[in-house]
């Protein structure tokens, strides 16, 4: 099965390139993210990607209204670079992740205005209207951020009329999107409007179903639920996820999709389940135990990497270490699971000196071969 899903995902990566090739686009380099997506962030910053996070923001919301942030300098100049096929921006992003061939993202292609000013509408909304979280990450600062702003100016009304219609899709990932009053009204006022939207969440996982909270899901189409899970030891999760309890998470991940049978009987959308590893100094040896973890749930993983803040991250420690943390990830894991690690893999890959890098590359090779 899981070899299976890597040849789906492979087939459908191709689709896309091919498809932007023949708009005209550098099919290697194209990102559509900047000519679909707003990010509204706890403090007032407008982003656009969810990678970038908020290290590239194209304006302030206290500044000026979000139509003028839309089509602002930093926005055009960000579209300009992937219009020209040589992204700067993102190209740790492009080479690292090559987000820029995501099958999910690249669903809204069709809708796609390949130009610096959009005259369009915004496609997709990123609503992280608070910082308020359960948990106090380490690697995350979110959880630090204000609350409330969205409802002391003024966002509810104008956004109703000239945002929430024309959405595709709405995605919301923080700090805990299911915690916060907020969601819930952005359900209801969007469902009312734009009943077709569909939605992704990001979320811990560390708060309890209830049935209130059902009857407000039930109204929408889920496209995806991504699952934040940094760990699968009871005391490695509670360091990185302070405080959080792994058991709690497990049992309600299998909640959820519980909930996902039942959504499925009633005749509505089947939500697909990702969860989101994020691969750091205390994790990186369970690699593999995700993997197997995801594939007995009929989760798709995706093991993602952690670049910032240094002191968490691979990337800080001496080559030595890193070296040999690459050649135990290389040698432990099966191909497919390789495949699934590429993101961890290549970071630590270009931090290496040539020589280093050579004989991991050889590693690689073979191990791919085996």
């Amino acid at each position: 099965m899981a070899q299976w899903r890597l040849e789906e995902t492979a087939k459908e990566t191709l689709a896309v390139r091919e498809k932007i090739k023949a708009l005209g686009q550098d099919d290697k380099n194209f990102c559509l993210v900047p000519f679909t997506t707003i990010i509204l962030e706890p403090d007032g910053q407008v982003g656009m990607c969810r990678h970038k996070g908020s290290d590239f923001p194209i304006g302030f919301i206290q500044k000026n209204t979000i139509s003028e942030i839309w089509n602002g300098d930093k926005a055009r100049a960000w579209r300009r670079e992937f219009l020209e096929g040589k992204p700067v921006n993102c190209a740790t992003e492009v080479r690292h992740r090559h987000c820029q061939h995501c099958p999910e993202n690249n669903k809204l292609l069709d809708y796609v205005e390949f130009s610096e000013v959009q005259t369009q509408p915004i496609l997709k909304l990123t609503a992280n209207f608070n910082g308020k979280c359960n948990l106090q990450c380490q690697m995350c600062d979110i959880w630090q951020k204000p609350n409330g702003l969205y409802n002391q100016i003024n966002f509810w009304g104008p956004a109703k009329k000239e945002i929430f219609p024309y959405l595709k899709e709405v995605d919301l990932l923080s700090g805990e999107p299911f915690i916060q009053p907020d969601t819930y009204r952005l359900i209801n006022e969007i469902h009312a409007v734009n009943p077709e939207c569909q939605w992704m969440f990001t979320t811990n996982a560390h708060w309890k179903m209830t049935e209130i909270i059902k009857k407000d899901l039930n109204k929408i189409f889920i496209k995806n639920i991504i699952f934040s899970v940094d760990s699968l030891n009871e005391a490695v999760y509670h360091k990185i996820r302070f405080p959080g309890k792994l058991s709690f998470v497990l049992k309600n991940i299998d909640t959820f999709l519980e909930y996902n049978e039942e959504r499925k009987k009633n005749g509505q959308s089947d939500i697909r389940f990702i969860l989101n590893f994020l691969v750091q100094r205390d994790n990186w040896k369970e690699i593999g135990e995700a993997i197997t973890y995801c594939e007995n749930k009929g989760i798709v993983p995706l093991m993602s990497f952690l670049y910032e803040p240094g002191e968490f991250s691979l990337l800080t420690l001496n080559e030595d270490e890193r070296f040999t943390v690459l050649k135990t990830i290389l040698n432990s894991l099966s191909s497919h699971q390789m495949y699934r690690s590429m993101r961890v893999i290549m970071p630590l890959m270009d931090s290496m000196t040539k020589l280093n890098k050579v004989e991991a590359l050889y590693l690689f090779d073979e191990r791919i071969k085996s």
